[in-house]
């Protein structure tokens, strides 16, 4: 407790809530993450609408709350800019687009993410900030992969995984459970691999990646698999605890290898099947192995950690340990393909299945099993690629609408199925935004990533370094994945991805002002070039820059919980000298006991906030004063978030009327469903859907006039939609007798889309 003389800094006070303060964009964005994964990966409208619009509201307010006393860099504002451009795009493309209502749709989605990606880039990121996501990160990745694991492992309580052999819940999305999973990974390979954390925070980040190894495996997924490499690749070529975080992956994997080579006999575990009880009786034997592969894995993982911390390791060893590192992983994800495919024929080999790949022509004899890993083929993808191209050929700057491939799709496909997305991207913007929105995109992600890795080489003494490295490779993978699926549309892995690149890119800009801003006032202290003295005893047990530049770590840390804990005390009340002479000594180390964190002090040097600068000179505030948000940029950024979250409400609360409407006329309430459908078109007006169910409801009534009405709004509404003149032409014929009109409406129908049997049926019909 401080004395009755000795007076409190108020400004550290206040600098040390604002940083404690900092961390709740970040939680609020990895619960709203969670929310989304459990809830059909954010994909559906109705369970993804009340997430989105919380964090949206909560968004608007911290706006009100935000401080920074640098301006961000340039990267981040120009790629904020073209991120910017791209969503104006996609709203203003509701004015051209065959299906308004779905670029509406399209449209508050692109709008959420740029609103994570501003909000958080903008908010000032240090350690605390930075081990909120990773740590929450790998709670939600840990959830997930207990929860779609246990599919497997207790399918008779969780019956999630019955319909496939393949693993997708809670997501939704195998591919996309996937990515989560290899997310995952490379945060709990960073965490597992850092000697300065405790040896019991390593080793259930360890542990925690046994199920997430599981439930990837257990995916299928090919696209993970690329994924997968690529982010080791990334991860390993970048970060500064190889050794250590290879004999994490190796403790992890090896024991998930064994299990799964052990029980491959166990056919249910790879095949669907329709045999519940023996489902259950191998998947019990599968989750009794997993588990002592997780206590395997754990205790390993606890040695290896206890031994890492008690033996101090030479920078030459860390340094040469970590140079093989990075070769084993470059031989085994390189050559090991290449030993593999020599010994399947070479460079034949390679055509051969060059050509399957583009052709479509292999497929997996067991469909969705684990045979299908060395199947090569694109399910499809190649072809719904050429669709896109087809499309755009016809609008090529401005597309037909932001979401509205879908329309694309019935009018070129080649056979049957609905496909609502190119599965990639880049040709689903193509298709849908043209050349415009194709730009746009690809530069905003293009400078977020720059924004967020900048020099990868650079600042490799901080402590935090492995962390950074494992968020920005998982963010790269999962963009790289983009090329080839649809993850675009799950707000899951959407947010995930944009509050990674955001964190890092904060991190990276805060961590450098503070270096700027601690250099200045270190100079400011040495007026005459004399040498700076730091109290004995207190530089040389906690300053990170002795740690070797590629080595592992050497300065031990307190863990994320003490750090918190000792922020929040420090809030409270802090204990500083009782003149500005004692300040002067130790400027640094004074600044740095505000984050109570050792492991980070480099990273977490002070952020003089311009409302408690007491200690800068006048004009240094005003200067900074000046570079903050004033009261009309915070109305303008709180109202626009505001607006954003009751943009995302009419088409959420259409689709709830809609669906009222047609459980009501299932009940054969028809006049209470044909109340719920008019209120759905009134929400939404761009929508075709609640004027075609009040059609068939009206014509139940035996009301036709007002049906074809109502089906004659939709056709002028959205003249693209064959479904609007299948039902017209279905009316036309069968209530009015018109059948040179109902003709002409079903052959435009089958215009839009040539292999929609209905409507070829009923032209055959009216033909005879």
């Amino acid at each position: 407790m401080p004395s009755m003389e000795t007076p409190v800094n108020t400004a550290r006070v206040q600098r040390a809530t604002f940083r404690a303060r900092n961390t709740v964009p970040f939680a609020l964005a990895m619960a709203a993450i969670a929310a989304f994964s459990f809830l059909s990966g954010g994909y559906v409208l109705g369970r993804a609408t009340p997430v989105a619009v919380a964090l949206l509201c909560a968004a608007a307010v911290w706006v009100w709350f935000l401080r920074r006393s640098t301006r961000p860099p340039v990267v981040f504002l120009v790629a904020l800019t073209a991120f910017a451009a791209f969503v104006v795009w996609s709203g203003v493309s509701v004015l051209w687009s065959v299906g308004p209502d779905l670029t509406w749709v399209s449209f508050n989605l692109a709008a959420f993410y740029l609103a994570v990606v501003a909000v958080l880039g903008l908010t000032s990121a240090r350690a605390l900030q930075l081990w909120t996501v990773a740590y929450g990160y790998l709670a939600v990745a840990t959830a997930i992969g207990v929860y779609a694991f246990l599919g497997k492992g207790l399918p008779a309580v969780v019956t999630h995984a019955h319909t496939y052999a393949r693993l997708d819940s809670p997501i939704g999305y195998w591919n996309v459970l996937a990515l989560m999973m290899v997310m995952g990974l490379c945060v709990a390979l960073a965490i597992a691999g850092d000697r300065t954390t405790g040896a019991a925070l390593r080793t259930l980040a360890a542990a925690a990646a046994v199920p997430m190894c599981f439930t990837f495996f257990f995916t299928f997924s090919r696209g993970g698999w690329i994924a997968l490499a690529v982010a080791l690749v990334l991860y390993f070529a970048f970060t500064t605890t190889r050794l250590a975080g290879f004999i994490t992956l190796t403790i992890v994997v090896t024991p998930v290898v064994f299990v799964l080579w052990r029980l491959r006999g166990l056919d249910t575990l790879f095949i669907p099947t329709t045999d519940d009880a023996l489902r259950a009786l191998q998947g019990g034997v599968l989750l009794r192995w997993a588990i002592v592969a997780l206590l395997v894995a754990g205790g390993a993982q606890l040695v290896v950690a206890l031994l890492h911390r008690a033996v101090p390791w030479p920078r030459w060893s860390t340094i040469s340990a970590g140079a093989i590192v990075l070769v084993l992983v470059v031989v085994v994800v390189v050559g090991g393909p290449g030993r593999y495919i020599q010994a399947h024929g070479g460079a034949q080999w390679v055509q051969d299945r060059a050509h399957a790949l583009v052709t479509d022509s292999e497929s997996s004899s067991d469909g969705d099993g684990a045979g299908r890993l060395l199947t090569v083929t694109t399910n499809g993808r190649i072809a719904l690629w050429r669709e896109a191209a087809r499309q755009w050929r016809y609008h090529r700057t401005a597309g037909t609408g932001a979401g509205t491939f879908a329309f694309a799709h019935y009018r070129f496909r080649e056979s049957g199925g609905v496909t609502k997305h190119a599965h990639s991207q880049w040709f689903n913007v193509l298709s849908e935004l043209g050349s415009v929105g194709l730009v746009l995109i690809a530069s905003a992600l293009v400078l977020l990533v720059a924004a967020a890795v900048g020099n990868p080489f650079s600042r490799r003494r901080d402590p935090l370094h492995p962390l950074l490295v494992a968020m920005q490779a998982g963010a790269i993978a999962l963009l790289a994945h983009l090329t080839g699926d649809w993850d675009w549309d799950m707000a899951a892995v959407g947010t995930l991805v944009f509050v990674f690149l955001a964190v890092c890119a904060s991190y990276r800009a805060t961590r450098a002002a503070d270096e700027r801003r601690t250099a200045r006032r270190l100079a400011r202290d040495e007026p005459h070039g004399e040498p700076h003295e730091e109290p004995a005893g207190e530089a040389s047990a906690v300053n990170p820059r002795e740690i070797a530049a590629g080595g592992e770590q050497e300065t031990p840390a307190e863990s994320p919980a003490a750090v918190l804990a000792a922020t929040a005390q420090r809030s409270a009340s802090v204990e500083v000298a009782a003149n500005t002479s004692a300040d002067a000594e130790a400027p640094a180390a004074e600044a740095l006991e505000a984050d109570g964190s050792a492991a980070a002090r480099s990273a977490d040097e002070p952020e003089v906030d311009p409302e408690y600068a007491e200690e800068e000179p006048e004009g240094r505030r005003r200067s900074r004063r000046s570079r903050r948000l004033g009261w009309p940029i915070r109305v303008v950024a709180s109202t626009a978030l505001l607006l954003l979250a009751v943009s995302w409400l009419p088409p959420y609360l259409a689709l709830r009327a809609e669906n009222a409407a047609l459980a009501a006329s299932s009940d054969g309430d028809v006049a209470v469903a044909l109340d719920r459908v008019r209120w759905a078109a009134t929400l939404d007006p761009l929508a075709v859907s609640p004027l075609l169910t009040e059609a068939s409801l009206l014509q139940q009534l035996g009301r036709n006039r007002e049906a074809l009405a109502r089906l004659q709004a939709a056709a002028k509404l959205q003249p693209q939609n064959y479904e609007v003149w299948y039902e017209l032409g279905v009316l036309l014929h069968g209530a009015f007798g018109r059948d040179k009109a109902a003709r002409a409406a079903l052959t435009r129908a089958l215009a839009l889309n040539p292999d929609d049997a209905p409507s070829r049926y009923e032209l055959e019909r009216l033909a005879r």
